[in-house]
């Protein structure tokens, strides 16, 4: 399946169908998650981002700075393991099953697009991240999700300019 460049075409139809892809059992290709680990880590970054948690301070501190600049370089996922985690440190899951997960997916970005067709100003803002509109939410989760569906080989390339 060719990617759509159309973030929310991209997130909204063809996601649901490459997720079918996925087989409980799949190794990844990097990182310790398994495939219902990445599944509930989409769910969960999709459903927490779009949240305001306080205001912005005049000047933002160091995360912040991290994230828009990534947001404004291309948000580009990189394989970054931290030292010593093992798969004991991964979340307790909360699905029943792989299945279950896949099918709470559309319900995570139907949230998305939804908060910002009722109010297309609005921008979420947490400590970590800091203000996000709705453009940057459709960025990070467009490349957060193509990067996982890579992590799983479910698409072959993430980069434009790999072989």
């Amino acid at each position: 399946m060719k990617i759509s460049l159309d973030k929310k075409e991209f997130l909204v139809n063809q996601v649901p169908d490459l997720l079918k892809e996925l087989k409980a059992d799949a190794e990844p290709n990097f990182g310790l998650m398994s495939p219902q680990h990445m599944v509930e880590h989409l769910i969960w970054v999709t459903k927490s981002s779009l949240k305001r948690a306080g205001e912005p301070a005049a000047e933002l501190n160091k995360s912040q700075s991290y994230f828009r600049k990534f947001l404004d370089s291309g948000a580009k996922f990189k394989h970054r393991p931290k030292e010593g985690q093992t798969k004991d440190d991964l979340a307790k899951l909360r699905y029943g099953s792989l299945e279950e997960a896949i099918a709470e997916v559309p319900k995570a970005t139907d949230r998305l697009f939804t908060t910002f067709q009722e109010n297309p100003s609005y921008k979420s803002y947490n400590e970590m991240m800091g203000e996000f509109d709705k453009n940057d939410h459709e960025l990070m989760h467009y490349e957060h999700f193509k990067w996982h569906l890579y992590q799983f080989g479910i698409i072959e390339k993430y980069l434009e300019d790999e072989a």
